[in-house]
């Protein structure tokens, strides 16, 4: 039973790919998927601002041409920051009251994008947040290695998301 519940764990926090960062992901894995979810601080954006990299910014818009894109974050300001976030990536901010994992938003993304779970991928930094949230909600999920500087609660998150990697 702790082995069954332990390897249900470690799945839900496993990836289906992983990256350096949002650049280096093989655009053939989008094909035939029909949204993207991006996570802004540390995987668009350097996080709590409305700082990007160039080359981030020009991939992006490149594959927001291409794909229906949306953009997330679970950051308390992102509102202050989204106009500007949707001015330089030309991109839907999806806000919600409710926060990664929640699968209550993961239904109004399905309900509001009119898609069906397997069809969306979602790419982020956390594994606690970004990658458990789409993984139980049956999404194909990204993971990008963070490039900023972190606020405490954030390095906490990554704290334990790497003891419960160990531990598992």
């Amino acid at each position: 039973m702790e082995l069954r519940l332990e390897t249900k764990l470690m799945q839900s926090l496993t990836p289906n790919y992983e990256f350096d960062d949002v650049t280096k992901i093989d655009e053939k894995i989008f094909f035939n998927k029909e949204l993207i979810i991006f996570d802004i601080d540390n995987t668009l954006f350097y996080p709590e601002t409305t700082e990007i990299k160039d080359n981030i910014k020009e991939w992006f818009l490149k594959i927001n041409k291409k794909y229906r894109c949306i953009c997330f974050s679970n950051s308390f300001t992102i509102e202050k920051r989204s106009k500007e976030i949707i001015q330089k990536l030309n991109c839907e901010l999806f806000l919600s009251r409710h926060k990664k994992p929640s699968k209550q938003l993961f239904n109004e993304i399905l309900e509001k994008y009119n898609v069906v779970a397997d069809k969306i991928i979602i790419i982020g930094d956390l594994r606690i947040t970004d990658i458990f949230f789409g993984n139980r909600c049956g999404a194909i999920t990204i993971l990008v290695k963070p490039f900023g500087k972190e606020s405490r609660k954030i390095r906490f998150f990554r704290f334990l998301e790497n003891l419960i990697i160990k531990l598992i």
